[in-house]
């Protein structure tokens, strides 16, 4: 079944998407007058790209993110032109005579892929197709670390973070989204307009394919596009699922349930860029029911919600905690029990489940579970999971499977979409009552005020810390000196400096908000010397600024629990708010003080 067709009728977004959702392998080749580029897949993770842009090579990479300096790209580069036939791959090269570590290398890899799918994004106009083959890795790996040749990067999370970086362009003027026609009109052109190269071979994931060579010599070639070529359509996608994971179903059924996954993922909203919105949820699934991974991924789509999937119980760990440090509000669904597979029975599933609530207890648990499999529901509400949602399966209602799948997945939907917004809603009331209260506030210290009551409702432990010159000043605080009920405690105005490796000081220096782990000498040394540290290290730390300069920093954790979710784009928003208030407050004591000073003359 092919996978080609227009970026015009789908998206690069949705591309990826697709490629991830439905395990594919193979290249990923995109045209467009902007551009070419290639990204490549295995089992719906991406494990290479290359791209046609000058600035998106490997050396220039390193040398931009001052991992290699320009001194040792020119040193590599000329020792590859000595080398003549015998020339290495330009990370090998820099690995073996200029100090790169593997791990870099690495890091490179990530980030090339990262910024190939953050120009993708902004390509309105052009062609896609994945050609699909058997993938083999290469004795090329050796240049990089081990691990890499048992990891694929997550393509969920690469897409996160591209769209995430394609957004902050966007604001900042550095990408602007114009639709371009192609310098020619690819789907016009006949096989005998295509000059075919070398006869197609088994994809290897060499350096070359990684793009971690000397790409500068890599040929451009153009995708075999040819007028009268099949195109892709997405209901074929859901019948081959459908057709592998619930063979028993007649063409008729077949026909209405990949009907019902192609209208429910039609997005509702979209940008005003035309993709899709990114919202912060996310649902990690534990299940080895391939209709149901496929299923679920569909209908959370239209509202932007991404889908992990793991049949890997010790995977569970790993993408529970790259959801949460990326600020992600994440659902763990448990598939039902099957005692035919491994790591699914009853026992091993309740087992798992335990762990998993004792470990992530601000993650919310949802079980599916037989309608006739009445312990194993109750045991699991007994247990303190959410909810347990009843599942169909063919072998208990056949004549009516299809209709209830359909009305699963659609409570399904509703269901994970209240979950997300229950919490969400009561943050809005909040900022929302909080607003309300700035607009009253013209004093300097009561604006500050606010921004440290406003964060000490989210977190356990919070205080102002007042920036003068290149030293802190401890102001007023929420749950240090007393009990958080009991409400703002008093100012203890310590002083102390702060060193240029600070976090504090980093935070100043970039007026930028961070939430996350962090092991800070300063910290450790001036703060949780006189507070105790937290449990865990996760901190926020959240800068006031009035007039383009830091005045104040508010400092929160969690104190002796462990770390929640928090709503942090409306900390930012409510943060801004209050920077725009502390100026005018600012603004009017200067001006009262000039005309007073204009009266007494």
């Amino acid at each position: 079944m092919p996978l080609t067709g227009e970026l015009e009728h789908l998206p690069i977004v949705d591309v990826i998407q697709l490629i991830h959702s439905t395990r594919k392998s193979g290249t990923l080749n995109v045209y467009s007058r902007k551009g070419e580029g290639q990204l490549v897949f295995n089992h719906g993770y991406i494990v290479g790209a290359s791209h046609s842009s000058e600035i998106i090579r490997i050396g220039q990479i390193l040398c931009d993110s001052q991992i290699i300096t320009k001194t040792d790209l020119e040193k590599a580069l000329q020792l590859q032109k000595e080398a003549g036939d015998d020339r290495k791959p330009l990370i090998a090269t820099l690995l073996d005579h200029c100090g790169l570590s593997k791990e870099s290398a690495y890091k490179a890899l990530e980030r090339l892929i990262e910024m190939t799918v953050v120009e993708m994004i902004s390509w309105t106009k052009g062609i896609f197709s994945l050609d699909v083959d058997k993938i083999a890795v290469s004795d090329d790996y050796r240049y990089l670390p081990t691990q890499l040749q048992e990891v694929n990067l997550d393509t969920q999370m690469v897409l996160l973070d591209a769209l995430r970086i394609f957004d902050e362009k966007v604001h900042a003027g550095e990408i602007e989204i114009v639709d371009e026609p192609l310098e020619e009109e690819p789907m016009l052109l006949t096989e005998e307009d295509v000059v075919e190269d070398e006869p197609e071979e088994e994809i290897i994931l060499s350096d070359d394919i990684l793009g971690l060579a000397d790409l500068d010599k890599i040929k451009k070639k153009k995708p075999l596009v040819f007028k009268g070529l099949e195109t892709f359509n997405p209901s074929d996608i859901h019948r081959q699922i459908i057709n592998s994971a619930l063979p028993d179903l007649t063409e008729e059924e077949i026909a209405q349930l990949a009907a019902f996954l192609a209208n429910v993922s039609k997005p509702a909203l979209t940008d005003d860029s035309g993709f899709g919105i990114t919202n912060t949820q996310a649902i990690i699934m534990y299940t080895s029911d391939e209709f149901l991974q496929h299923a679920v991924m569909t209908v959370c789509k239209k509202d932007g919600i991404l889908v992990f999937v793991t049949t890997d119980s010790r995977e569970l760990d790993n993408l529970i905690n790259r959801t949460l440090e990326k600020n992600l509000e994440p659902i763990l669904i448990f598939g039902c029990p099957d005692d035919t597979i491994d790591g699914f029975s009853t026992d091993e599933l309740v087992e798992i489940r335990a762990r998993k609530m004792a470990l992530f207890q601000e993650v919310s648990v949802v079980q599916l579970a037989s309608s006739l499999d009445y312990s194993f529901s109750l045991q699991s509400l007994n247990d303190g999971i959410r909810a347990v949602l009843p599942k169909p399966y063919m072998s208990e209602r056949r004549e009516t499977f299809v209709e209830d799948m359909i009305n699963f997945l659609n409570t399904l939907q509703t269901y994970v979409h209240g979950c997300f917004n229950a919490e969400r809603r009561q943050h809005f009331a909040r900022l929302r009552n909080s607003l309300s209260g700035l607009r009253l506030l013209s004093k300097a210290p009561d604006i500050s005020l606010s921004v440290l009551q406003f964060i000490g409702e989210i977190f356990e432990r919070s205080q102002t810390l007042i920036v003068d010159k290149n030293e802190l000043i401890t102001e007023r605080s929420i749950g240090i000196l007393s009990d958080k009920n009991q409400g703002v405690g008093s100012a203890n105005k310590q002083r102390f400096s702060l060193s240029d490796e600070s976090i504090l000081k980093k935070v100043i220096t970039d007026g930028k908000i961070f939430f996350g782990p962090i092991k800070d000498t300063d910290l450790e040394k001036n703060i949780f010397h006189e507070i105790g540290a937290p449990l865990e290290s996760t901190i926020l730390l959240v800068p006031l600024k009035s007039n383009d300069r830091v005045i104040t920093l508010t400092y929160a954790d969690f104190g002796n629990t462990t770390t929640k979710h928090i709503p942090l784009d409306f900390i930012e928003f409510f943060v801004g708010q209050a920077g725009i208030a502390m100026e005018n407050a600012l603004f009017r004591k200067q001006l009262d003080k000039s005309t007073k000073s204009q009266q007494e003359l």
